[in-house]
């Protein structure tokens, strides 16, 4: 498989308009978070399609450091926990709702724990093969990757709506695939695996619509 500008500003586009069309079929606040999951990956993709473009050799160094940077608040300040959040606003089952928010608990400190690593050590974006490497990443598939994946996945696969815990499946699969297939670019492949998987979440909303008119 090939990633490369064309294919984050694509898949931008898509998730783009699939959040937008999403958006419109809501029908209380407390769905817009999750409604807005498309359009928040369409803004990640939108900057690793111009770090493409950076790294290429159409950009100066500051640019690169800085769009790695913004890539990365998305991947590792906002995605720990943001899905909880998400998902809480809008699941009704108590029980759940429950669950999510000690979840929420574990992505708040995670997001403010890397936030730190951030500040302390700025990133170094490189093009690998056909992937994007962030610093030199360590291994997915060690227990310093779990509390990650239970804040990125967890949430959307407790909830008790389906289109929204198949979207935590494809996440959970292309965790799979990306630490497996793509080792060493493993950040860049899963948030481009999550984001062409957000596009389930449209479905929920147009069934949703369609059940209440």
């Amino acid at each position: 498989m090939c990633f490369s500008a064309t294919a984050s500003f694509s898949v931008a586009a898509i998730t783009a308009t699939v959040g937008l069309a999403a958006l419109k079929n809501t029908k209380h606040p407390n769905q817009l978070m999750i409604a807005a999951v498309p359009l928040l990956f369409a803004a990640q993709q939108t900057v690793e399609g111009f770090l493409w473009l950076h790294l290429s050799g159409e950009g100066s160094g500051a640019d690169t450091v800085g769009l790695a940077l913004a890539f990365l608040i998305f991947a590792e300040v906002l995605w720990p926990i943001y899905p909880a959040l998400a998902v809480m606003a809008m699941e009704p089952i108590p029980q759940r709702r429950v669950l999510v928010t000690g979840i929420a608990v574990i992505g708040g400190l995670l997001s403010a724990y890397l936030l730190m690593s951030l500040i302390g050590d700025p990133p170094v974006a490189t093009i690998r093969g056909h992937s994007i490497a962030y610093r030199d990443e360590a291994s997915p598939l060690t227990w310093r990757q779990v509390p990650y994946l239970i804040c990125t996945c967890g949430p959307a696969l407790l909830s008790s709506h389906r289109a929204i815990q198949a979207f935590g499946l494809v996440i959970l699969l292309g965790f799979a695939v990306s630490a497996y297939a793509y080792f060493g670019v493993f950040v860049s492949v899963w948030c481009f695996f999550a984001a062409a998987g957000s596009t389930l979440l449209y479905f929920h909303f147009k069934r949703a619509a369609e059940l209440a008119s």
